[in-house]
């Protein structure tokens, strides 16, 4: 058997854990015996049976065979995250706003020009993940609902409207005791406000305001709900399935 020498640095890893030598072969088909220590995102850690060095190295050094067994253990030796794991931050921004004008029929059918002022803002979350563990975390993923509050002005005695709306995102490789934060989608939010002291005469005619009214997020790793949280917290009751206006 030919030895396989590897060009990479080794690292100042010690070995854990009750690892056996085992057959490794790289992309270009030289072999070695080495324990397999651990992993870290598209990285094995091995020792060297014959020196006792200790390498970290790419899983894409390895042939294909050995890339597909190596990728099976790393799945399975990812410990389940829990809520203490980790800590959330979350943050209201205003992304954009816009202002513009339009004209309005009158009721006699005469036309006034930009007497309708519509302000609309796209309003939405910074989400930070803080990693509270020793080790990186990855595959984490965020199922979240934004949601928005429609007021009618004029009619203040009537309950306000809620609209939701679904959306996802993935997270970065969260780094051993790190954070990251990632925008979440927005929500464009609209208010109309007749200028010049008019009122709407129609019963159906208002002024309106709807502003982003909260959100409700739940953080997965894998198929795993990890972590959950809302903002106001009275939108996270009831079944999650249910849940919205």
């Amino acid at each position: 058997m030919r030895c396989f020498y590897f060009s990479f640095l080794a690292a100042g890893v010690s070995a854990t854990g009750d690892a056996v030598a085992r057959t490794l072969t790289a992309a270009d088909g030289r072999v070695i015996e080495a324990e397999v220590l651990g992993f870290e995102g598209e990285q094995v850690r091995i020792k060297r049976a014959d020196t006792g060095r200790v390498f970290t190295l790419p899983l894409a050094a390895f042939a294909e065979a050995d890339q597909a067994a190596l990728r099976v253990e790393a799945a399975k030796a990812v410990p389940k995250l829990a809520a203490k794991d980790l800590a959330l931050e979350l943050s209201r921004v205003r992304f954009d706003a816009r202002k513009s004008r339009t004209d309005v029929k009158m009721a006699d059918g005469s036309i006034t020009k930009n007497l309708l002022e519509i302000t609309e803002e796209d309003w939405g979350y910074t989400v930070t993940l803080r990693n509270l563990t020793g080790a990186p975390v990855e595959g984490l993923r965020a199922e979240y609902r934004l949601f928005t509050k429609i007021d009618e002005l004029k009619n203040s005695g009537r309950a306000p409207r809620i609209r939701r709306k679904e959306f996802s995102l993935e997270f970065e490789t969260l780094p051993a005791s790190g954070r990251t934060s990632m925008r979440t989608e927005f929500v464009t939010t609209r208010k109309t406000d007749l200028k010049g002291g008019y009122e709407w005469a129609g019963t159906g005619d208002n002024d309106t305001r709807d502003t982003l009214h909260g959100i409700w997020l739940r953080i997965y790793q894998g198929d795993d709900l990890v972590l959950e949280s809302a903002s106001p917290s009275g939108l996270a009751t009831g079944a999650w399935e249910d849940a919205g206006g």
